[in-house]
This record gives C-alpha cells, structure tokens and sequence, in this order.
C-alpha cells in the first residue's frame, strides 16, 4: 500500500489556506484554526475534547504516552495493521504483544484478547481496520474485568460506527489519520479523542514539549503540533466527510454485490453492530478454488494492492528485537520476561495475510474503473 493516493482538494480548501498564509500565523501557538477544527471534530466524533497532531503516529504515540504507560508494561494489538500501531508502544518502552484477529472482521478476536493478558498488561489498542469497526462491546468488557484501558486506532475509520457510536468514542482515547488515502485528509495530520479531562490535558502538554507555559518544563514531550495550514484543510474536509463516506460506502456496496457472483473471491464481511466508512474494499481469495496464490493473483491483477505484506511480528523489527540500544525495551529491569515473537504462530493473521487483497473506492474513482475492477476478477477466475 506504498503508492500514494492524489487528494481530493477543492477551491474550498485553497482558499482557507489562502487565509491562514495572509494571517503569516502558521502555528496553532498563534493562530486559532487549529482549535476551532478541534472542536468541530470533537462534535462530530461525539467526545469533549479533541486534540490536533501533526500525524496519525503522533496521536497513538501520545495516546499511549498520556495513560502513563511504559517500562514494563504491556499492551495488547492485532499484528495486522500499520507499524505505528505497535511501534507507539516501543516508543514509550512498553511491549507489544500480539493476539489473533477475528477471521470475518480482520479486527481483534477478543478471545486470543483475553488468553493473552498478564499481570503486565495495561492497555488493549484494538484497530478498526480499513472502516470496520472491531467488537467494541466484547473488548470493552474484557477491559473493565482486568482494569485495562483501551485506545482506539480509529486511523482508517473517520465516521464508522460501532452500535450507532462513532468509532474514536468508545474507549479511554482514540486515534486518527489523515494522511491522503483516508477518508479525510490534511496531507499529513493526526488527531486525538477523548472524553477525560485529565487525559486530553496531558495529550496537549504532551504535544508541545511538555511545556505548559514558555520555557516551562514539567515532563518530558514532544513537537507533535498540527499546523493552521492543516487545520485549515482538515476544516473543510470535515465538512464533506459524510458525503465522502456516502460514496466511499456505495462504491464498496457496489463491489460487494458484483462480486458475489464470482466463485472463489468474498467481499467484505459487515458485522451487525457495524455501521462502515470503507477506506478500502477489502476482497478474499480462496486459492483451493480459484487454482493461485495470492501473489499469482496480484500479477495478473495489478490495480488491486498488498494491505499488509505480513503480520507485524514476522517484521525484522520484532523477530530480532531492534528498537532501541542495549536490548530496550524487552531487556529492562522492570521486565522479566522473555518474548518469542521468532516462536509466536497465530493461525488466523497467517492465513488471512495469504489470502486478502484491497481495492481503490476513493470518492473520485469511475463506475468504470470499478466495473473494470469487476471484469478483471472475473476473468481471471474463469482461465483458472
């Protein structure tokens, strides 16, 4: 998924981002779009408070940061999902540690959720992939029962809904992207959603050098501040977002029903608390019928795209453990234990790795480029 994918930029946007460059204040610390795109974010995700980063990195690593989460600790994940998912918690020397994901939904199985926590684990980040919400309710139980906290990868996912619930509401603390192949974008930008007072306070500390004031140190933070000129952007696409997740939805509804017909290849599974924003329609293959492998398929299909090449623990990253010097975080005082990632085997993620590929629905694509996508698959099952 490496190409990137052109933004859907109007007049709309030139323009109040013509402003913010006449205004010359192109940091949130002088200017206010920043602030009043947070609170129309907020509004539309259905929390208090929302807080602006400049990526979708930034927001897990902060989100993860301000539970106060580290040396020693443990956090729960999907291995299929983008690397800064995972790689928040190294960055705050906790460990990942992974469970197996749902065989329909491609989220968390909160059964291989619940096998995996120890008296070490603090925190679950269930990813509501490619606008599919994970089993919410499910997780959020298993939770409250071990006294965990939850933070929401809502990366892929601006406007999925879990039981009528915006996605990005429903934890301790969500997480977004917007980088250009979301649903919504500001070129690069991120953004956080809480509805705790103290957490979104620490997240804005946290943002800014962890300086409540100039030349204020009161904790270790970062430069994480989205700028007006994303702001600006972010303002507007805000406000098409709901027409943008309309399209998106009918172009995969549109996909699904053609591809029904096609022995051998499934559309997306929607579960019954789901209400989707596709940020890809994902198709899978069952190679004993259609006669290939995956990578076969691919060859012969090369509009469709790689979501992810392999569960995050069979990267370089985990099987040998190089993050940070001297073996942190996984040789640490305060850990004692011993992760095989080398040894680790979740039957359902290397399966479905071998057998899911993804599709273009983005609300500039043709009924052409779609009905293109429809024959191709077609014809490739029939000379199989």
């Amino acid at each position: 998924m490496s190409k990137v994918t052109k933004m859907n930029i109007t007049d709309e946007e030139i323009k109040e981002v013509t402003k913010v460059l006449e205004s010359q204040m192109l940091t949130l610390l002088a200017g206010n779009v920043v602030e009043k795109f947070e609170k129309e974010f907020a509004k539309f995700i259905g929390v208090k408070h929302a807080i602006g980063v400049n990526s979708g990195t930034a927001a897990l690593h902060l989100a993860v940061a301000s539970l106060n989460i580290g040396p020693g600790d443990e956090v729960i994940v999907p291995p299929f999902t983008f690397i800064a998912t995972a790689s928040s918690i190294l960055h705050n020397n906790a460990i990942p540690i992974f469970a197996d994901i749902d065989n329909k939904s491609y989220t968390l199985d909160p059964k291989s959720v619940e096998e995996k926590i120890t008296d070490k684990t603090k925190a679950i980040i269930p990813v509501h992939l490619a606008g599919i919400s994970a089993d919410m309710g499910a997780l959020k139980d298993i939770a409250e029962h071990h006294e965990l906290q939850i933070i929401e990868d809502a990366c892929q996912a601006h406007g999925a809904k879990y039981n009528n619930k915006h996605v990005g509401s429903l934890g301790d603390i969500g997480t977004f992207s917007f980088y250009p192949s979301k649903n919504m974008t500001t070129g690069e930008g991120g953004m956080i959603t809480t509805n705790d007072d103290q957490l979104a306070e620490t997240c804005r500390l946290l943002r800014h050098h962890g300086e409540p004031s100039w030349y204020v140190y009161n904790r270790l933070g970062w430069n994480y501040r989205m700028t007006e000129i994303q702001g600006a952007i972010g303002k507007i696409q805000l406000t098409k977002l709901v027409e943008y997740i309309k399209i998106r939805n009918n172009n995969a509804n549109y996909m699904s029903n053609a591809v029904k017909e096609i022995l051998g290849i499934d559309p997306p599974y929607i579960p019954k608390y789901c209400e989707p924003a596709f940020n890809y329609w994902i198709g899978r293959l069952h190679p004993e019928i259609i006669g290939m492998t995956k990578l076969r398929f691919l060859r012969k299909f090369p509009e469709s795209k790689i979501l992810y090449p392999k569960p995050l623990y069979k990267t370089k990253l985990f099987q040998k453990k190089v993050a940070y010097p001297k073996g942190c975080p996984w040789s640490c005082p305060f850990y004692d234990k011993e992760i095989n990632y080398e040894a680790l085997e979740l039957p359902i993620v290397n399966k479905v790795t071998e057998e899911i590929f993804a599709l273009d629905i983005h609300p500039k694509i043709s009924i052409e480029t779609l009905n293109n996508y429809i024959e191709i698959m077609k014809k490739i099952v029939r000379r199989s």
